[in-house]
Parts: structure tokens; C-alpha cells; sequence
């Protein structure tokens, strides 16, 4: 009985354990299609269409933190920095007013994908 008891123990650890490593983490469209989610905005077609461009450009930088090699913490500061340096470069074809409404919608919209994504957390937050 003894013997059962553990294999049964050892089973249902191996199940659960499989499943936390197997957790998804967000895939690089649900994040494209989350930041392009600006109808809110009512933003004029040129600048939409910059933003859309630069959009492709930022989930690209960020997924190059996010597969490179180095360790969770050195990540969190690239992506901290990357979030800095992305407030300052919509800035540059958005208004500051849009922007902000920007980065907030973004805030709200990314908060699902922080979840799954730790890493995540400093540009939802920008």
C-alpha cells in the first residue's frame, strides 16, 4: 500500500511540475495585435500608420530580451530602459497628449499578457 501511495505521490508531483514548466508565454502576434490596438486613439492615418511600423519594430526589440541568454534581472533593466526609450521615440511622431492616452491604453491592454509574461511588466507600464 505503501508502495502505491508513493508512485501515486511521485505521478501527481510529475503532472503538476510538467504543467508549470510548460506554462505559454505570449507569442510575438498577440503582442503585435495588442500594442496595433488604437482605435481608440482616433489617431489620423500617418501617424497610425508610423505607430503600426514602429510597433513591428519594438516587439522584435523586445523579444531579442526576452530569448536572449542573460539572467531575469540584467532582462527586467534592458526592458526598463527599452520602456524609456520607446516613450521618447513616440513621442517624437505622437503628440505628448497622445502618448500618454497611448501608453495608458497600453497599460490596460497588457495587462493579461504581464501575467503570463513577468518580463512583460515594464513596458505595460511605461
Amino acid at each position: 500500500m505503501k508502495n502505491i501511495t508513493i508512485l501515486l505521490s511521485i505521478f501527481v508531483f510529475s503532472v503538476f511540475s510538467t504543467k508549470s514548466l510548460a506554462q505559454e508565454k505570449v507569442p510575438k502576434e498577440l503582442l503585435l495585435s495588442t500594442l496595433n490596438s488604437v482605435a481608440h486613439l482616433n489617431l489620423e492615418k500617418e501617424p497610425l500608420d508610423q505607430l503600426l511600423e514602429y510597433n513591428k519594430d519594438f516587439v522584435e526589440r523586445v523579444y531579442e530580451i526576452l530569448e536572449s541568454d542573460q539572467e531575469d534581472k540584467q532582462k527586467k533593466q534592458l526592458m526598463k530602459a527599452l520602456a524609456y526609450t520607446r516613450e521618447k521615440e513616440l513621442r517624437g511622431f505622437l503628440s505628448k497628449h497622445k502618448t500618454n492616452k497611448y501608453l495608458k491604453l497600453m497599460e490596460d491592454e497588457m495587462r493579461p499578457l504581464t501575467r503570463k509574461e513577468k518580463l512583460l511588466k515594464p513596458i505595460a507600464k511605461s
